[in-house]
C-alpha cells in the first residue's frame, strides 16, 4: 500500500515548482479546490493525494517524510531528486535539476505556512526583500539571516553543491524533527499561499 503525502510535503513540492495552485491542479488532473484542501490537510482523499504525488514525482520531486505504523508522518517536506553525490558523472548529473542557490526560501515559507509579509515583519525587512530572496540566486547577509530564521522555526534545508559546476542538487526543505512542526503551528497563519 502506498502512503499518501502529508499536506506539508504537498505545499513544499508546489513551491519547488514555483507554480500556482491553478496551474498545478490542471497539470495533475485534479480540481484547484481539492488541491487546496490537500495542501491544508482538510481532505483525506487518498486517490487524489496519490495522483498529486505521482505528478510531483514525474516533475523530478521527491516527497519526504518518516512513517511508522499507527503514527502521523514526521519530518515531512520535499526536495528535487538528485544524483547520489558529487562523485556522480556529468551524464548522471545531467538527468537531474540543478539550482543556482543552496536554499529555496519559497519552499521554506510554504512549509511554515506564512506569507511573505509575515516573514518580512519577523526579519524587519521589506516584503520586496523577501520576494527578491525567493526569486534570486544571489547570496547576501540578509539571505543568511533568512536561512537562520527558518532554521529556528525547525526547518532543515536539503541538498549538496557541485564544486565543478557551482550548481546545487537535491534542494528542498523538511521539518528537522517531529517537534519542529509544533513551533510553526503555534503561531497564527498569516496570508494565503494559494497563488504565490
Amino acid at each position: 500500500m502506498r502512503t499518501p503525502a502529508p499536506a506539508d510535503s504537498l505545499r513544499v513540492a508546489r513551491a519547488l515548482l514555483r507554480q500556482s495552485q491553478r496551474v498545478v491542479a490542471k497539470a495533475a488532473g485534479i480540481s484547484q479546490k481539492t488541491l487546496g484542501e490537500l495542501e491544508n490537510g482538510e481532505a483525506s482523499l487518498i486517490e487524489k493525494n496519490l495522483q498529486l504525488v505521482d505528478f510531483y514525482v514525474s516533475q523530478g520531486i521527491e516527497l519526504l517524510g518518516d512513517t511508522q505504523i499507527g503514527k502521523a508522518v514526521s519530518n515531512a517536506g520535499a526536495k528535487w531528486s538528485a544524483p547520489f553525490g558529487p562523485d556522480a558523472t556529468d551524464v548522471q548529473k545531467s538527468k537531474f535539476r540543478a539550482e543556482g542557490q543552496p536554499t529555496n526560501f519559497g519552499a521554506a515559507r510554504a512549509l511554515v505556512k506564512k506569507s511573505q509579509a509575515f516573514v518580512a515583519a519577523a526579519l524587519e525587512v521589506s516584503t520586496a526583500t523577501v520576494q527578491n530572496l525567493e526569486n534570486s540566486d544571489i547570496s547576501s547577509p540578509i539571505s543568511e539571516k533568512l536561512k537562520h530564521w527558518y532554521e529556528e522555526q525547525g526547518i532543515l534545508f536539503t541538498g549538496w553543491g557541485d564544486v565543478a559546476t557551482g550548481r546545487y542538487y537535491g534542494i528542498g526543505v523538511r521539518w528537522a524533527s517531529p517537534d519542529s512542526r509544533v513551533v510553526a503551528d503555534r503561531s497564527v497563519v498569516d496570508g494565503n499561499l494559494a497563488d504565490r
